[in-house]
């Protein structure tokens, strides 16, 4: 357990962190003077600790009885990084306002123009040293609960397969995870440590034409996002803060409140400490602003547009191609020729293909005027796909199969934890079955480009004609 400068925490304190430990398997609870930094509410830029965590019961990586691990897939989020570019900017903007205009006799707004701002855009999303830590030990994790596929010989001929998109905290992920791989087979002449880039497989939202013209070029698409964020909830959000720093609400906007809560996030996540930042709020506040930032994932990434799953269709059918050549390759009493396939990503890279699974579906859409009813919702991106995330699928064979169909049986882990298979609600599943529920995705998408925006094209053809009539006549 992470212990951070001040008082030890309560009975209360270790009572909610044992519950959500026991209730979440993937998120680790740290008090300081009583409390709490909002650990479970930093949304996309929470810190992954599930893999230090002490496995729950029923949850190891154990594979199901007389079955055999004969491949393993993987879409792993980078590590923990550093602000971007385009934060840094709001970071400077919030603290300067604050020592211009915060109420100086007040001990918070003292602590806080007291705060030395060490951020800069040179870092600019860098992977940070706990980023590295995060792939080492995700490598080594891996290894040691599947040694038949991560070994030596399989290393050296390159039957462990690295993909990354072209970002540096991704591509430096991709180092560190065949660098703890290396350490953990003992191997020194990094023969097999080759990776190649491939954005459109890893960034296929900048690739994909029909998302780029209705989702991220779209000044429309975050309307409920928008509108949120001239709702109560975010007004009292505001009020609050003002309050607290003596500053007027109305001198304040909407990017400064988040950067401010980015400030608490990443003091935390960072340098695992509770800010000062981080008490200009209170726990309702950072649930508001945990919504705002589900909702703009929900409507840009997930299942706000049907296109942001869909997206992700030439990823998520990579993942079965692989695993029907391992068959083939097993029926044919071959070598495998990829015991395992690692790909290092971003959160807009996981969540569009759990999206296209049909993982985190909520009954009623997240909407700008429901945040009182979707306080128990599924979709909860800090949950789902914090820093250094990792969807992984196991394909096993198993003997004393009565056919092909029970033969090869599939398990999926969602950061270590495994994961029900949406059909059937199994842990284990045949993978025929699998494949088979998912057919509609792996089939009939092979021969149709869903990218493809024909609509955008007709109505840009529709303006060129019209143009030349225009000019003509």
């Amino acid at each position: 357990m992470l212990r951070l400068s001040g008082a030890a925490p309560g009975a209360g304190a270790r009572s909610r962190c044992s519950l959500l430990l026991l209730w979440l398997g993937i998120r680790l609870c740290s008090a300081s003077s009583g409390r709490y930094p909002w650990a479970e509410h930093y949304g996309t830029k929470s810190r992954y600790e599930g893999l230090g965590a002490e496995p729950l019961p029923g949850t190891s990586w154990l594979a199901p009885a007389n079955c055999t691990a004969l491949h393993l897939n993987a879409v792993v989020r980078h590590g923990t990084r550093y602000p971007t570019r385009k934060n840094v900017p709001r970071m400077r903007e919030i603290h300067q306002l604050i020592r211009e205009q915060g109420d100086q006799g007040n001990s918070l707004v003292q602590a806080l123009v007291g705060w030395h701002m060490w951020y800069n855009e040179r870092m600019d999303g860098n992977l940070h040293p706990l980023g590295t830590s995060e792939m080492v030990r995700l490598a080594k994790q891996l290894a040691t609960s599947f040694p038949a596929l991560f070994t030596a010989r399989a290393y050296r001929e390159s039957r462990l397969k690295f993909l990354t998109s072209s970002k540096h905290r991704c591509v430096n992920s991709t180092r560190s995870f065949i660098q703890g791989l290396e350490s953990h087979l003992n191997l020194r002449d990094q023969a097999g440590g080759q990776w190649e880039v491939n954005d459109r497989l890893l960034r296929f939202f900048d690739h994909c034409q029909k998302f780029i013209n209705r989702v991220e070029n779209n000044n429309t698409a975050l309307h409920q996002v928008e509108l949120f964020k001239r709702g109560p909830e975010m007004e009292r959000v505001m009020r609050n803060m003002g309050k607290k720093l003596g500053i007027s609400p109305e001198a304040l906007t909407t990017n400064m409140v988040e950067a401010t809560f980015y400030l608490c996030t990443y003091e935390f996540i960072l340098k695992g400490i509770v800010s000062p930042w981080c008490d200009v709020f209170e726990k309702e506040d950072v649930e508001v602003l945990e919504y705002l930032g589900d909702l703009k994932q929900y409507w840009k990434r997930s299942y706000g547009y049907k296109i942001n799953g869909l997206s992700s269709y030439r990823l998520f059918q990579d993942l079965f191609q692989y695993m029907d050549q391992t068959i083939e390759e097993s029926e044919r009493n071959q070598s495998i020729s990829h015991t395992a396939v690692i790909r290092f990503g971003h959160a807009e890279t996981l969540l569009p293909v759990l999206t296209l699974m049909g993982y985190f579906k909520d009954d009623y859409p997240l909407l700008a005027n429901n945040f009182e009813a979707q306080k128990g919702r599924k979709f909860r991106s800090g949950w789902i796909s914090p820093f250094a995330a990792n969807l992984v699928l196991v394909l096993y064979r198993c003997s004393k199969a009565r056919g092909l169909g029970d033969k090869y049986k599939l398990q999926l882990f969602l950061n270590e934890k495994p994961l029900p298979f949406p059909h059937s609600g199994n842990l284990v599943t045949d993978y025929e079955d699998v494949k088979y529920s998912y057919e509609h995705l792996t089939e009939s998408l092979k021969f149709n480009n869903v990218c493809d925006d024909y609509s955008y094209f007709h109505f840009i053809l529709f303006l060129l004609l019209l143009l030349l009539f225009l000019i003509y006549y």
